[in-house]
């Protein structure tokens, strides 16, 4: 099996990499958004209804009624209408619109990922909406940041493609609220199948490894990437 292909450019790894420059203005606020709304998500998440007073009951039913109206006022607002993959500029990035690592998306704890000697580095800390087991992460959160970890990690090959398998090994579980490292490289290229690996850890501790093979598309086959930046960002 060969090592990496072509070398890889500082463009590909826009796609993944958590980007460093400040953002612009606009970017800023929409990432400020999806703070707050990372935020609600876990404080509704914790909601203890059963010890609600009935003025609490009618302070929470007050509070869901002004969230609707910031929701529609939000509605009102531009939007990327085509889906956020084939979004224009900066907002088709994974970085940008990833479920793990987009800092545009709420969902996200977010995994941040930075460039590494040979490697990608990351880190995150899941909130109480993540949680599995007691005081522990789902499961399948741990093994769809490993997705977006080697994800990026197969750029360090010159090419990329869709996740073709991917196998994860809990150790040991992943815990709540505090910070998990992870490390990810590139085990090799055959043709056009891709194999990377990747580590998660706390404190030192591994909690869970993966291994990952990608499939990269037949020229042709899928749009080419990464789409030019948009200046305004």
């Amino acid at each position: 099996m060969e090592q990496a292909g072509a070398t890889p450019s500082a463009a590909s790894f826009d796609l993944w990499i958590t980007p460093g420059e400040e953002p612009s203005p606009a970017r800023a606020a929409k990432h400020g958004a999806a703070a707050v709304v990372r935020r609600l998500t876990d404080l509704a998440a914790c909601l203890d209804v059963d010890a609600l007073s009935p003025s609490q009951l009618e302070l929470l039913d007050g509070l869901t009624r002004r969230a609707e109206t910031v929701a529609d006022g939000l509605e009102a607002l531009p939007r990327l209408t085509e889906g956020l993959a084939a979004a224009p500029g900066l907002d088709h990035r994974l970085s940008e619109r990833s479920g793990l690592s987009g800092l545009g998306n709420p969902l996200a704890p977010p995994l941040i990922l930075e460039l590494g000697e040979g490697r990608i580095l990351g880190r995150a800390v899941y909130g109480a909406a993540y949680e599995g087991p007691p005081g522990c992460v789902h499961g399948g959160f741990v093994a769809a940041a490993f997705d977006d970890l080697l994800g990026a990690a197969q750029i360090l090959s010159g090419t990329a493609g869709p996740t073709g398998t991917l196998t994860v090994r809990m150790r040991r579980p992943t815990p709540l609220g505090v910070r998990i490292d992870y490390e990810a490289g590139l085990t090799g290229v055959e043709g056009r199948k891709i194999t990377c690996w990747g580590t998660a850890s706390h404190a030192g501790r591994l909690l869970a490894e993966a291994d990952c093979l990608f499939i990269a598309p037949r020229p042709g086959a899928w749009p080419s990437f990464p789409r030019p930046a948009d200046p305004a960002g």
